[in-house]
C-alpha cells in the first residue's frame, strides 16, 4: 500500500469525485518512489509567483478543477513561462479561458509545475478490465496517443522482463534507441514505472484507471509530467467456480442417458441418439421418453430415475421449462455430468436467465457439472460418444473448445478433409457452468490430446483462463481465436488507457502472456491446428524454401519476413554438394529454385532435400510444387521420413498443378505432409511452431 493514497481516495469520495487531482496523483507517485515534475498548488496570483520562484523557471501553469477533465481543451494549460510577469498574466488568462468555456467549473486553484526538458514522450497507463482485472498499457505518448494507438498490454502482475517485452513490442520502439537527435531512452526507468503501476493497481482496488501521459524519457531516468487516477465506482461481484465434481465423465462417460430421445427421425432428440449409436459408443445408452417403449432397438425409460444401475452422463434435449426438473432428477440419480442442448435460457432474456439459475443451483448442490445450455453438444470420436450432429469420423489429436456450435463442427470437418483428426470437440453455448478454463485444464492432462484449439467470444473471469492456458501451454499448444469486438471502456472519457484497451487487445495480450497463441481468423486457427497436429516443434526460425516456381519463391521470401522467420543461410559445403547433385541451371540460394525443369525431372526435389535436411543451418522447410508435379509424395517420401528424424518440420505448397493437383495434395496429406494453397499460409503456419517454441522457452524461464 502506498503512503497517502488511502487518504486521497477518502477525500475524493467525500467530495463526490471519481478521480484524484493531478497534484494528488503526483504526490502518490512520489511516495511510490517515482520521479515527477515539481509542483505547488496556488490559490491566487501572488502564491503562483512565489511558487514559480521556488520551483525555478521555466514553469507550466495548469488549472485545478473537478469539472475540467482535459485541461488543454479548456485552455487550462500554459507552457514555458519564463518570468513573474508571465505567471501573473498567465494565471489570469487560464481562469478566463476556463470560465468562458465552462462557466460552471469550480476552480480549486492553479497548479504551478516545473517545465521538464523536452525528450521522447511515452504513455504508461492501467485500467481494470472487466474480464482480466488490472491491465497495464505502454505506448507512444503525447497529445496524439489515441490517434496513433501504438501500444502494448499486459495483465498485472508484471515482471521487469514482461515490462521490457512490452516496450519492445510497440512499432515505435526503435525511437527509444535514439534517433534524429533524441536521446537513447533509459529502458530500466520505463520498466520500473510499468511495474510500479502494476503494483498500484493490484494493491489498491479502489483505482479503476491510471494515466501517466506524457512520461518524458531521458538517457538517465524518466519524469512523469502529467498523471491521472480514476477511481472505481463499485466492485463487480466475481462469479464463483466451486469444485462441483469431476469433468471427465462429460467427455468420456461409461454410460449416457439421452433425455428427450425421440422416435421421430427429424427431431434432434432422435438424431443425437442415433449418432451415439452409429458412432459405436462403447458404454450403455439409455433413451428417456415419457412414453417409454423402444427407440432404435433400445429400451426407453420414462425417467432417468427408472434406469437400473448407474448413469454417468445425461444429454438433455427437452423444452427449457422442463430442464430444472430434469436436472433435479439427474442429481437424485447421481449423474455426474450433463450436456444441455436445449435453448431458451439466458440467450432469450431475464425469464430464461432465471430458469438457468434454477437448474444451475440444483446441479451444484448435486455435484453435477454442466456443458451448455443452448449448445450443439460434445463429440469424442475415440469412444464413440458423439452427442452432437452430424458425426465427423476422424480420430486425431486436436481438441476443440468452441462457444459456437458451427465452429465446433467446422474445425473437425476441416481436419478430416486434410487427413488429420480430432480427439474431442465441445460446444459450450451459454457456459452456465463449465467454461473454457475448465476444459483447457482438463485437456492439459488428456493423453489423447496434443493440441487445443479454442474459439471464444469472451468470459467473465479472464484470470482463470490465463491460469489454465499457462498450465496447458507448458506441454501442448493452446490456439485461441477471439470473436467479437466491444466498445472501449465505459469510462474512456476519463482515461486514455480505457479508450484504447478494447476487449480484443487486452484479450490477446493476456493469452500471449500465458503462453497461448492467438489466431487472427478461423482460417488461421484451422491451419495452425493442422500444422501442430502433424509436425515437430523446430529448434530455430531458419526456413529454407525449395521451389520450382520463381514467383512462388519471391512470395515465400516476402511471407518469411512478415511472419518473423529468417531465410536460412546455406553453408558453403552444402552449396558444393548441391552443385554436384543438381543441374547447373538450378539457382542455388534460398529460395532454392529448381526452375520449371522440375516438371520433367521431379527427382531434383529428392536430391535437393536429401542434402538440405543435413545442413545445420536449416530449421524448417517449405517445398513448393509449382506446375503439375506427378507422384509428388513418392518422389520425396524418403526425405520426408528423414526430415522427421532430424526433427525438421516440412510443409508443402502445391500450385499450378492443373488437373493432377487435387490428387497430389491428397496423397501428400495422407502421408502426414501438411499442404497449403499459398506460400504465405504455409509460412504463417510454420511461424506458429516457432512462436510456440518461444512461448514455452519464456514460460520455463529461458
Amino acid at each position: 500500500m502506498v503512503k497517502g493514497l488511502s487518504d486521497f481516495i477518502r477525500k475524493a469520495r467525500e467530495e463526490r469525485r471519481e478521480f484524484l487531482y493531478e497534484y494528488e496523483a503526483k504526490e502518490v507517485l512520489r511516495y511510490a518512489g517515482l520521479c515527477t515534475t515539481k509542483q505547488i498548488v496556488s490559490k491566487n496570483v501572488e502564491e503562483a509567483v512565489k511558487a514559480a520562484e521556488e520551483i525555478g523557471y521555466p514553469i507550466v501553469l495548469k488549472i485545478a478543477s473537478p469539472q475540467v477533465l482535459h485541461k488543454s481543451e479548456a485552455g487550462g494549460v500554459l507552457l514555458n513561462i519564463k518570468d513573474s510577469e508571465g505567471v501573473r498574466s498567465g494565471y489570469t488568462r487560464i481562469l478566463n479561458n476556463v470560465k468562458s468555456k465552462l462557466p460552471e467549473a469550480e476552480i480549486k486553484g492553479v497548479l504551478v509545475q516545473e517545465m521538464a526538458p523536452e525528450s521522447t514522450e511515452v504513455i504508461i497507463g492501467a485500467a481494470r478490465d472487466t474480464q482480466f482485472g488490472p491491465t497495464v498499457m505502454f505506448g507512444v505518448g503525447g497529445i496524439f496517443t489515441e490517434v496513433i494507438k501504438d501500444v502494448s498490454f499486459r495483465v498485472a502482475p508484471i515482471t521487469v522482463k514482461e515490462a521490457n517485452e512490452m516496450i519492445g513490442e510497440i512499432k515505435a520502439s526503435k525511437i527509444l534507441e535514439g534517433v534524429r537527435g533524441l536521446p537513447k531512452a533509459d529502458i530500466q526507468a520505463i520498466s520500473t514505472i510499468i511495474v510500479k503501476v502494476s503494483e498500484l493497481m493490484l494493491d489498491h482496488p479502489d483505482i479503476e484507471a491510471i494515466d501517466l501521459n506524457p512520461v518524458l524519457i531521458y538517457e538517465d531516468g524518466a519524469v512523469i509530467v502529467d498523471a491521472r487516477f480514476v477511481l472505481e465506482e463499485k466492485k463487480k461481484p466475481v462469479r464463483e467456480h466451486p469444485p462441483v465434481g469431476e469433468l471427465k465423465p462429460l467427455l468420456d462417460p461409461s454410460s449416457v442417458a439421452v433425455i428427450g430421445a425421440s422416435t421421430n427421425p427429424e427431431k434432434i432428440g432422435h438424431k443425437i441418439l442415433r449418432n451415439i449409436v452409429d458412432a459405436g459408443f462403447k458404454g450403455k445408452v439409455y433413451p428417456i421418453n415419457p412414453r417409454g417403449g423402444e427407440i432404435l432397438g433400445l429400451k426407453a425409460y420414462q425417467s432417468v430415475l427408472d434406469i437400473p444401475g448407474e448413469v454417468e452422463m445425461a444429454v438433455v434435449i427437452v423444452p427449457a421449462n422442463l430442464v430444472p426438473s430434469v436436472i433435479e432428477e439427474c442429481t437424485r440419480k447421481g449423474v455426474k455430468g450433463a450436456v444441455i442442448i436445449s435453448s431458451g435460457f439466458r440467450d432469450v432474456g431475464p425469464n430464461g436467465a432465471e430458469l438457468e439459475k434454477q437448474f444451475l443451483d440444483m446441479a451444484r448442490k448435486g455435484n453435477l457439472r454442466i456443458i451448455g445450455p443452448n449448445c450443439q453438444g460434445v463429440s469424442n470420436p475415440r469412444n464413440g460418444f458423439c452427442a452432437t450432429w452430424p458425426i465427423v469420423d476422424a480420430v486425431g489429436n486436436v481438441a476443440i473448445i468452441s462457444q459456437s456450435g458451427s465452429i465446433a463442427l467446422e474445425i473437425p470437418t476441416f481436419l478430416a478433409a486434410n487427413h488429420s483428426g480430432y480427439s474431442k470437440s465441445i460446444a459450450l453455448g451459454n457456459k452456465a457452468d463449465v467454461d473454457e478454463a475448465d476444459l483447457i485444464s482438463l485437456l492439459a492432462e488428456d493423453g489423447e490430446t496434443e493440441v487445443i484449439a479454442v474459439y471464444t467470444e469472451g468470459m467473465e473471469d479472464g484470470r482463470r483462463l490465463m491460469e489454465a492456458i499457462r498450465k496447458a501451454s507448458s506441454s501442448k499448444p493452446v490456439l485461441v481465436l477471439k470473436g467479437g469486438k466491444t466498445e472501449a471502456g465505459r469510462r474512456a472519457v476519463l482515461a486514455h488507457t480505457g479508450a484504447m484497451a478494447g476487449s480484443r487487445e487486452v484479450f490477446e495480450a493476456a493469452v500471449k502472456q500465458s503462453g497461448g497463441l492467438c489466431r487472427e481468423d478461423l482460417e488461421e486457427l484451422c491451419d495452425a491446428a493442422k500444422t501442430f497436429s502433424t509436425l515437430n516443434i523446430p529448434k530455430g526460425n531458419r526456413l529454407l524454401v525449395v521451389t520450382s516456381s520463381g514467383g512462388a519463391g519471391i512470395l515465400s521470401s516476402d511471407a518469411c519476413e512478415e511472419a518473423g522467420l529468417a531465410l536460412a543461410k546455406v553453408s558453403e559445403s552444402t552449396i558444393e554438394r548441391l552443385k554436384e547433385a543438381l543441374p547447373d541451371y538450378c539457382i542455388l540460394s534460398n529460395p532454392l529454385d529448381l526452375t520449371g525443369n522440375a516438371y520433367s525431372n521431379p527427382s531434383m526435389y529428392r536430391d535437393a532435400l536429401d542434402i538440405i535436411i543435413e545442413d545445420r543451418g536449416v530449421d524448417m522447410i517449405l517445398v513448393v510444387f509449382g506446375d503439375p508435379i506427378p507422384d509428388a509424395y513418392d518422389v520425396i517420401c524418403e526425405q520426408v521420413k528423414k526430415a522427421r528424424e532430424y526433427k525438421i518440420p516440412l510443409v508443402a505448397n502445391y500450385i499450378g498443378g492443373a488437373d493432377i493437383q487435387e490428387a497430389e495434395i491428397d496423397g501428400l496429406q495422407k502421408r502426414g505432409v501438411p499442404v497449403f494453397p499459398t506460400p504465405k499460409r504455409a509460412i504463417r503456419a510454420l511461424s506458429q511452431l516457432w512462436n510456440y517454441h518461444k512461448q514455452v522457452t519464456r514460460l520455463n524461464g529461458g
